[in-house]
């Protein structure tokens, strides 16, 4: 008798755990995985959108969003939006006055430093719930070069490919046909303002190459799809001036042998 009771009390616990824990919840985080700065033109806005869904009975409500457990905005009913922290001056709080739509954060002028994980959480005097999602921002390269040619002594094919000013740090390859160059010098910078420039270079002995040879520099962001490829043709003009006499001279010895004959 005493156990039925027990069961019945935990029963009742669980169920009235359950009504509260979905009196106020979050239904929708949308919080973009990869956000693209373009060089040459302003930024659109990096909008945010929390969702959710709150009983009428429910009082007290309050929504947050945090960037890196770092308070950047608020959202009461009774006194509406305001942005705070760093983001202060940078969160479009116009946009909170429009009826229904507490949950957008509109952020302008991003910069790759907003990178990070961004956090919406709601709550009442009773309940509390929140989402999390991380946002990369990718700053493109002003520059993305590779050369090839042939060393002091003649006997080396130098290559060199760089990227600069990017965002997050990349990575660089370089092939030659389809063979990776593990043998290279890597040089990595990070200027003041927290891009990343890189520079490979490496050489190849001369008898390694054939003429022509595509050579080929790849680049990835970290943690992004971003890559981009530069390819140019190794062309060795001596061998080709080789190549020209030793055609010419197949060709007269032809013509010699007609005539003779």
């Amino acid at each position: 008798m005493a156990s039925g009771r027990v069961l019945c009390a935990t029963l009742l616990a669980w169920l009235t755990l359950l009504t509260v824990t979905h009196s106020v919840r979050i239904t929708n985080l949308r919080v973009p995985h990869t956000y693209t700065l373009e060089r040459d033109n302003e930024p659109d806005p990096l909008v945010l959108d929390c969702e959710y869904e709150i009983e009428p009975s429910e009082k007290g409500f309050v929504l947050k969003w945090l960037f890196n457990n770092h308070s950047i905005y608020q959202w009461i009913p009774s006194v509406k939006g305001f942005a705070m922290g760093f983001m202060k001056s940078k969160i479009d709080t116009k946009i909170f006055s429009m009826e229904g739509s507490p949950g957008v954060i509109s952020i302008k002028n991003p910069d790759w430093n907003m990178t990070g994980e961004y956090t919406c959480a709601v709550q009442t005097f009773e309940t509390t719930d929140k989402r999390s999602a991380r946002l990369q921002i990718i700053v493109p390269e002003s520059d993305f070069m590779l050369e090839a040619r042939m060393g002091g002594a003649q006997s080396d094919v130098d290559i060199m490919c760089a990227v600069q000013h990017v965002f997050p740090q990349p990575i660089l390859s370089v092939m030659f046909d389809t063979h990776v160059l593990d043998s290279v010098l890597t040089q990595l910078d990070q200027d003041p303002s927290g891009l990343y420039s890189m520079t490979v270079r490496t050489r190849i002995p001369r008898d390694q190459l054939e003429s022509p040879t595509p050579i080929t520099c790849a680049f990835i962001l970290i943690g992004t799809n971003y890559t981009k490829r530069r390819e140019t043709i190794f062309y060795d003009k001596a061998s080709t001036i080789q190549r020209k006499w030793t055609t010419v001279a197949v060709v007269m010895s032809i013509a010699s042998l007609a005539l003779s004959s």
